[in-house]
Formats: C-alpha cells, structure tokens, sequence
C-alpha cells in the first residue's frame, strides 16, 4: 500500500458507503492525513468507517463522524502499523513537470505581496530543485518550504481574510467537538488553518501526494 493509494482507498471506501457521491472536504482531506501519518493501517481506518455507518442513526457527512469508530479499532489492533509509503513508480519527467507546476502557483504571490517577493521567490526556486530520488527526504523538504511559505501567508494577509479563514475552520470543526480530544482538535484546527490559507490564494500545497 502506498502513500497515494491510502487516500485514494479511503475515499473511494466513503463514497461506497454514503452511496451517494459528495466531494471530499478540507475536512475530511486533513482527517485522512492525521491518519496516514499516525502510521493507522488503511484496514483499520476502513474497518473504522464500515463501524461507523452501521452504528449511525443518522446520515454521516463527514469523516469527523468516523474518528471514534476508527480509534476504537486501532486500540483492539494495538500492534499494527503502517510502513512509512514509498514513492510510486512516476516518470521523472512528469514529477519534475509536478515541482515546476506548484513552483509557479506560487509565484503568483509575488505581485500579491510585492514586498515579500525575494522570499517567495527563494521558495519557488527551491522547490523546482528539490530531489524526488528519496520520498521522505523530498517530503520533508517541501513540508519545511510550505511551512516558511505559510509563515508569510499569516504575516501578510489582512485582518478580514484571516477572519473569515477563522470562521471557516470553526464551521469545519463543529462535527468534530463531540467525538475529538481536546489534543487531536488542536491539531486539526492547525492543519485545517494550513489548508484553507493555501486556498485562499489558489496555491498548491508542496506535497508529493497531490502529483496524481
């Protein structure tokens, strides 16, 4: 099972049991994330969502619904894990197309925020030479440049856009209050701040995932 597949299943696993297609959200997007990189194998999130559904007493139209179900599979599965994904077999070429892709999605800040234009320039120059050959290397570069990129995303944007990226991750976050720790809110309030801040300006997030 590879780093790709694990969304792919997962969403094609929800779809199948809603019956009905819906998009994913942003929400739900960062959900599968948490799970992916807590290392929970994909049966254990499938068998989570399939509990879920069977126990549900009204129509579930988020992920959010499914956490507790799937933490209760894990801690009955305590020792299994994932092995950390691989990069799937791609032409160097198509991925080297990916990189200048998003490199150039984000140099559309540069007239958005002129006075932070070398930064993102840097950014942009750095993820066109960033080195696929090892996925978790090449990951963890590119996570490092979203979070710099993000850093000036928080310090640039004005007080009405912030506010209302605010709004939407509190309307986001309400089906999850009653089935969340108060640490795993946390945490999905961050990356969900993360993701609707990137979509805020139409920019790509600088992962190797969103190659296919």
């Amino acid at each position: 099972m590879n780093y790709f597949n694990y969304f792919t299943e997962i969403e094609n696993f929800y779809q199948t049991k809603r019956e009905t297609f819906t998009l994913i959200s942003s929400l739900d997007w960062v959900l599968i994330e948490n799970w992916k990189e807590a290392g929970i194998p994909l049966e254990v999130v499938l068998k989570g969502i399939d509990r879920a559904f069977s126990k549900a007493k009204r129509r579930i139209n988020s992920l959010a619904y499914c956490v507790r179900a799937v933490d209760e599979v894990l801690h009955e599965q305590k020792e299994t894990r994932i092995e950390r994904p691989n990069l799937p077999e791609i032409a160097k070429d198509e991925v080297q197309a990916f990189l200048e892709k998003i490199a150039a999605r984000t140099s559309t800040l540069n007239p958005v925020f002129p006075e932070f234009a070398s930064r993102i320039t840097s950014i942009s120059d750095a993820v066109r030479s960033v080195d696929t050959s090892n996925f978790r290397q090449a990951e963890q570069t590119l996570n490092a440049l979203e979070e710099k990129l993000i850093a000036i995303l928080k310090v640039a944007s004005d007080e009405a856009t912030m506010h209302e990226i605010q709004g939407g991750v509190e309307a986001d976050l309400a089906p999850c209050r009653a089935t969340m720790t108060t640490e795993q809110l946390s945490m999905l309030e961050q990356q969900l701040w993360r993701r609707k801040l990137m979509e805020c300006y139409n920019l790509e997030r600088l992962s190797l995932f969103y190659l296919i």
